[in-house]
């Protein structure tokens, strides 16, 4: 009896493997069916893939559509719809002062514009104008061309502060001549052979401006040989530094001008004794403009950016500088012809490069 049990049961469990194995071949052939058939997961998977890949492609080259649409109007109109400014090279306004005085309203706008600015790009009258410091234009003087060339934008603080309407105070553009303004007619800085109480006192800048007195806080319009120049209705008066007395630090004054000669300080950086002697003069006369910072040269060095002439084709002559000599009552701090800074003797006769805003 127990051995017939035995026979039977083994009978059901070889029926077990047998039904087992074929349940297995059918779902290894479902497997394999959904796995490597023409409709397998694998498959699926690869097209899902690719229309992925597709869908991202398509986005793609529409979002690119989309930005050169953008770029393209906007290269073809400004605010508002407007037609793009013209850019205007330089050159065409290198001797238009009316637009010059335009663009310099502009500045005083522009909180964004500071001493510190390399570059401006203003639209006026629908025509986009870039100006920086180097930039070169022309005036004349006695009809007679001559180069000046941009030191910055504003540095130079206002006498009137509603020259552009409003109320600003900082002259918005300033410049320096390039070529000596009156040519080969060369000038002293004073009759006598001193610097005594400085630039405010000499007699070069009675004849720039037409002033009859040194007063510090006179307002005249200018004159003098100012008047022979052709932008005299656009300079702005401006208030200079200027050491009183050469040898002492603590006496440094204030002047208004419309022309003046730039200060030791505003050309170079460092002079002879450190701390805050500037060339040959015993301290500061203001900060040193944006064109001269990109002058590498050191202050008793030779500089062919500082140099001067008396016209474009012209050899190159020493020029005045405002400051007074450090240590001599009778000199005036000069960057001589190789563009170092130098001195010289208040009646002696130099070549004129004064500086001017807009």
């Amino acid at each position: 009896m127990k051995e017939k049990f035995s026979k039977k049961q083994s009978g059901i469990t070889l029926v077990a493997l047998v039904v087992t194995i074929v349940v297995l071949l059918i779902l290894a052939g479902i497997t394999i069916m959904y796995t490597m058939g023409e409709n397998s997961i694998f498959k699926k998977a690869q097209e899902a893939k690719n229309k992925t890949d597709e869908a991202i492609k398509n986005e793609q080259e529409y979002m690119n559509s989309i930005d050169n649409m953008v770029n393209e109007y906007l290269n073809e109109t400004g605010n508002g719809g407007a037609t793009r400014p013209e850019e205007v090279p330089i050159e065409n306004i290198k001797a238009d002062w009316a637009t010059i005085e335009k663009i310099a309203k502009e500045i005083a706008k522009d909180d964004t514009i500071t001493r510190e600015t390399e570059k401006v790009k203003i639209i006026i009258d629908g025509k986009s104008y870039t100006i920086k410091p180097g930039d070169i234009f022309e005036v004349e003087y006695n009809g007679e061309v001559r180069r000046v060339r941009v030191l910055g934008f504003k540095h130079d603080d206002l006498v009137d502060q509603t020259v552009y309407g409003g109320t600003h105070e900082k002259a918005s553009i300033s410049f320096e001549f390039l070529d000596f303004m009156t040519g080969d007619t060369y000038m002293s800085m004073n009759t006598t052979h001193i610097n005594e109480n400085g630039w405010a006192a000499t007699q070069m800048r009675k004849d720039l401006n037409g002033y009859t007195t040194n007063d510090a806080t006179q307002s005249e319009a200018i004159g003098g040989l100012g008047a022979n120049l052709n932008n005299k209705s656009y300079i702005k008066q401006v208030k200079k530094n200027y050491i009183a007395t050469y040898n002492d630090a603590s006496s440094v004054t204030i002047c208004n001008d419309y022309l003046w000669l730039l200060a030791s300080s505003e050309v170079v950086n460092v002079g002879y004794d450190g701390g805050d002697t500037r060339g040959y003069a015993i301290t500061k006369e203001g900060e040193q403009y944006k064109y001269y910072q990109g002058v590498t040269d050191t202050w008793n060095s030779p500089s062919a950016e500082r140099k001067k002439r008396p016209n474009a084709s012209g050899d190159t002559l020493w020029w005045w500088l405002r400051s007074s000599y450090y240590y001599n009552r009778g000199l005036f701090c000069t960057i001589d012809s190789n563009g170092h800074s130098n001195g010289n003797d208040a009646g002696y006769t130099g070549g004129v490069a004064p500086g001017f805003c807009i």
